[in-house]
């Protein structure tokens, strides 16, 4: 347990001295949770606008009709919103691996890598659409049992695209080649990856708690305080999570860099980076490969 807990540590604090140096890069995440909170805002007011909720809930009594339109609208919301967070994951992704490889990126190289790949990120967000669509279709059918059913699948689902995107953009591959890559990378270095990279997760939670006591110091004081108080928590939070955001995306880009090209990037601990990866008995490393 401490061990896990000093590697997480580790993670992030090696992670940060990344962000440290490009603090430029900052800006895909806040712009991703900007544009996302715009596009729900502005799915809702089409939807009152056209009429479009209206007819919806009027569909109630139509049990395929109302099922129609709801899948669809969640199909949109899917596709738009992870168009979003994909275009400015694979600027941060982008700006990460010129970094580590020892040169100095600018917002620049990020959105035009960006634009470079937006027909690829347009069909992964396509598929990732269709893919959240049918897990919530599976879990609404069948409940508590289907709850389960699709939080396993989502869990390998993740799992099996943890590195799609840093494959879909370094390697030139197709939607359906980078996939499958994604899947051996991960098969053939499985061990402690996925939970060292939690480690970002874990920290960014440990400094969240901390924001909990701006609305109750508040409430000591009068009603006013706490209610900015309460503000000021929101803030803190959003502002955790922009960093969260873009420190997993320099900890998995320094791992598939590992995993492909068998070095450590600058800024990284070798013996951190190379335990993150247990090798299956049997299967030769990626770098070799």
């Amino acid at each position: 347990m401490f061990e896990t807990f000093r590697r997480s540590y580790q993670i992030f604090r090696e992670s940060l001295s990344v962000l440290r140096q490009d603090k430029e890069i900052l800006i895909f995440p806040l712009l991703s949770g900007i544009l996302t909170v715009l596009a729900l805002g502005g799915l809702i007011f089409g939807g009152v606008i056209t009429g479009f909720f209206a007819r919806f809930s009027s569909s109630g009594d139509h049990y395929v009709q109302g099922n129609i339109l709801g899948y669809t609208t969640l199909f949109v919301w899917y596709f738009v919103s992870w168009f979003i967070i994909l275009f400015f994951n694979v600027a941060v992704v982008q700006c990460a691996k010129i970094r580590l490889d020892g040169g100095d990126p600018t917002a620049g190289d990020g959105f035009r890598a960006a634009a470079q790949h937006l027909s690829q990120i347009v069909v992964w967000a396509l598929i990732s659409a269709s893919v959240g669509v049918i897990l919530r279709m599976i879990a609404e059918r069948s409940k508590l049992i289907g709850r389960i059913i699709t939080g396993f699948l989502g869990g390998v689902w993740a799992i099996a695209t943890y590195f799609i995107v840093p494959v879909m953009i370094f390697e030139k591959r197709g939607v359906k080649d980078s996939i499958t890559q994604s899947t051996e990378l991960v098969r053939k270095t499985w061990g402690e990856s996925l939970v060292a990279a939690g480690g970002v997760g874990l920290f960014i939670t440990l400094l969240a708690i901390p924001g909990v006591l701006l609305p109750i110091g508040g409430m000591m004081i009068n009603i006013a305080a706490s209610i900015v108080g309460f503000g000021f928590m929101i803030l803190y939070w959003l502002a955790l999570a922009v960093v969260s955001s873009a420190l997993t995306s320099i900890y998995r880009t320094s791992l598939y860099l590992y995993a492909t090209e068998g070095r450590t990037p600058p800024g990284f601990s070798e013996g951190f980076i190379k335990n993150a990866f247990k090798e299956k008995k049997g299967s030769r490393s990626l770098a070799r490969a």
